[in-house]
């Protein structure tokens, strides 16, 4: 690719990601990013051959690394299960959290896009997509350390891994400065964690 065609694209993407956060994946106008652009379609064509391709090489790579690393973290929380005290899985799993909101905020652009402006594209499943690898790991996990005698319902679990994803997704369309995220994701862990431990008797 010649440094024109480079920059051609460079100029495609940046406008495509304007156009995406005011628009919307649905409405946005491939005619309108050309123009912003200053190219022809043809030539945003030939970089990317439809809309859908357009989004995705605005947001994949970000959200492929957080997806794996999202799933490497809940793995890795897993095999420790066996001999992990309770105190050292909530310290793991609020670095977890810490880390997320920090890749998140690095790309917060990017991850607005697939929040909040993706739907109609595959990417407006990301959020379930990780509230599925977050629940799956919750079963297997909820089960070895358990110690109220009570059990507790896949579907309180389903809500609670749904409903924390759910803030995630609020502080990014409210467009929370990072530090009034990581004071608002503080209250949420303190919040959640004496009630995990309330619910598991620990």
């Amino acid at each position: 690719m010649s440094y024109s065609s480079e920059q051609t694209r460079q100029r495609i993407l940046e406008c495509a990601k304007k156009e995406f956060l005011e628009q919307g994946y649905q409405k946005a106008n491939l005619r309108k990013i050309a123009e912003d652009a200053k190219a022809t379609t043809g030539a945003l064509y030939n970089h990317f051959k439809n809309k859908e391709v357009l989004f995705e090489a605005l947001v994949k790579e970000p959200a492929d690394t957080l997806l794996q690393q999202f799933q490497q973290m809940h793995n890795r929380m897993e095999e420790s299960i066996p001999t992990v005290k309770s105190e050292q899985l909530t310290q793991d799993s609020s670095k977890g959290t810490d880390w997320m909101l920090e890749y998140i905020y690095e790309y917060f652009d990017i991850f607005r896009l697939i929040f909040c402006c993706s739907e109609g594209h595959a990417y407006s499943h990301f959020l379930n997509q990780l509230s599925e690898i977050e629940e799956a790991s919750y079963q297997k996990m909820i089960d070895s350390l358990n110690r109220s005698g009570k059990p507790v319902g896949d579907f309180f679990i389903h809500v609670m891994c749904a409903s924390g994803f759910r803030e995630l997704y609020e502080i990014v369309s409210h467009n929370l400065t990072k530090e009034e995220a990581v004071d608002f994701m503080e209250q949420v862990k303190r919040f959640r964690f004496a009630g995990w431990r309330e619910i598991l008797g620990l």
